[in-house]
């Protein structure tokens, strides 16, 4: 008897049937790209929209998102996050579309770890996360080298480091971390040894989408897939130039009238 449509802390609904998805792809080497707001789903977003034979798989809820109903199309939905799937590129896309009502740290450990287990069921070998990085503080502005992005490694992670990317050592990011479940959810996915890495884009403010660009460009690199997005990362380009000019109008609009022009960048940056 179907129980009907229930919503608990954390719940999957599959779109396509769950047994013989998992039969299909428990024999390749799959990757998983995912991405939380407010800056990392833009990249597994606009990747599962290049992707020409991108499905979406299942559709993951939780009372913990906010409480309201989206337009799509002519339609209204409840929030939820999504998995697609390149058969193509053997790569699953995570596009986390809402962040929790408010932060609750139990809600993010609960959400990482359902999506690691999950990871696991569907044969991902290697998982990555997205976000950006404002490195305008100590020690970050000793460095002289130009750096794309820089790249947490968790237990059992072996890449080789490619150009213009930094690993993210003790030493070098002192007392910060990587916030949430742009953290979390490697390290889940870790601990049941899927190879995990979070990928963060170097950005000169939290907006920042040329580093969202940065950060799909060392996904391509570090998980070695062929993909051509170079009109992503034109479009990214564009409209951090457009958020740029907003920017400097609203400084010089305070300037004049001898106001502030905004507040340090905060410690609070990795995610």
């Amino acid at each position: 008897m179907d129980k009907g449509f229930e919503i608990e802390e954390f719940t999957v609904y599959w779109n396509v049937d769950e047994e013989k998805f998992k039969e299909k792809v428990k024999n390749y080497e799959n990757i998983l790209i995912a991405g939380f707001p407010p800056m990392g789903n833009i990249i597994p977003y606009h990747i599962k929209e290049l992707l020409k034979d991108s499905e979406k798989i299942l559709n993951l809820y939780s009372y913990n998102f906010p409480p309201v109903v989206e337009a799509r199309e002519d339609e209204f939905e409840i929030p939820h996050d999504e998995i697609w799937y390149s058969e193509e590129k053997r790569l699953f896309c995570y596009v986390g579309k809402y962040p929790e009502t408010e932060y609750i740290p139990k809600s993010a450990y609960k959400q990482a770890e359902c999506v690691a287990k999950l990871s696991k069921e569907l044969c991902v070998k290697e998982l990555y996360t997205v976000g950006v990085i404002l490195p305008s503080q100590e020690p970050f502005r000793k460095m002289t080298e130009e750096v794309e992005a820089y790249i947490g490694f968790f237990e059992g992670s072996k890449k080789e480091i490619p150009d213009r990317i930094k690993k993210m050592t003790r030493k070098n990011v002192g007392r910060y971390s990587i916030i949430r479940k742009t953290g979390l959810l490697p390290g889940f996915a870790s601990k049941l040894g899927i190879e995990s890495y979070s990928i963060l884009g170097v950005g000169k403010y939290p907006e920042d989408l040329r580093a969202c660009a940065g950060a799909l460009r060392a996904f391509k690199k570090l998980a070695g897939i062929d993909l051509e997005t170079t009109k992503i990362e034109e479009m990214l380009k564009e409209s951090a130039e457009v958020v740029e000019e907003r920017i400097r109008k609203q400084r010089e609009s305070a300037a004049y009238r001898g106001e502030g022009v905004g507040a340090e960048p905060s410690h609070y940056m990795y995610g």
